[in-house]
């Protein structure tokens, strides 16, 4: 009898329910719809962001090196004179005598350290002696009438040797063959019965001059470098 009572009130709610719906159909009212709320969830990305790069000014290398003058060069010596002739220096000055050992020790000191400091033996001394020294011993010989300059023979044993000081030569007899060359091609030019080197070489002022172009084969590049260590050794032009 309860069950019965019971689904007797089930089917009343039914017929009621069915009965507001179709007035609400009727009325043109529709009956609402259950709300949906949707939770977005964040699904993580497998792709790893792209970082953001700033591009950076690329430093430049920068030209700070100051071209140091070459040693030996002084700017001002010429190697002409007024004519335009070849003059590296007067025959008074490629023969004087005055220069001393102390001197030439001295500008090699300022300039070629290891030049003087640079000693051997000579056949005048029983002690190894410095550059110096040999240099004038081997640029005057009266016996032989040889007169150089020692500052010329100094500057042209460098010039020759490119200022390389050698370690196996015998630096006496290099300076010694240089001065007897240079004696020797400076009285082939003053040679009062033969003029045949003067006319040959019209461009060259003096004897002293063509020994040394002589010398140095007739390069005057390496006439320009003597004239510019003589002068920055000597502190004055030849």
């Amino acid at each position: 009898m309860l069950i019965l009572m019971n689904l007797l009130k089930q089917a009343k709610k039914l017929v009621t329910l069915a009965i507001s719906t179709s007035l609400l159909a009727a009325c043109g009212i529709a009956a609402p719809a259950p709300t949906v709320t949707a939770t977005a969830t964040l699904v993580p990305s497998l792709t790893p962001p792209t970082p953001s790069i700033t591009p950076s000014a690329i430093p430049l290398p920068t030209d700070t090196h100051t071209a140091s003058p070459e040693l030996g060069i002084a700017p001002n010596c010429k190697i002409a004179n007024e004519e335009g002739q070849l003059y590296l220096l007067n025959d008074q000055e490629f023969r004087n005598l005055r220069t001393s050992d102390g001197k030439l020790d001295q500008a090699l000191a300022a300039h070629y350290p290891e030049w003087a400091n640079y000693t051997q033996m000579a056949p005048w001394s029983t002690q190894p002696v410095k550059l110096g020294k040999i240099i004038v011993s081997v640029s005057h010989d009266e016996e032989s009438n040889l007169q150089i300059n020692p500052a010329v023979t100094l500057v042209t044993l460098g010039g020759s040797l490119n200022w390389q000081l050698p370690s196996n030569t015998d630096l006496y007899s290099k300076s010694q063959e240089i001065s007897i060359e240079l004696n020797r091609l400076s009285f082939a030019w003053e040679n009062p019965f033969d003029d045949s080197l003067r006319r040959q070489y019209p461009e060259i002022a003096n004897s002293g001059t063509y020994a040394l172009y002589a010398f140095f084969n007739h390069n005057l590049d390496g006439l320009q470098s003597w004239c510019n260590t003589y002068q920055q050794l000597f502190g004055t032009p030849p």
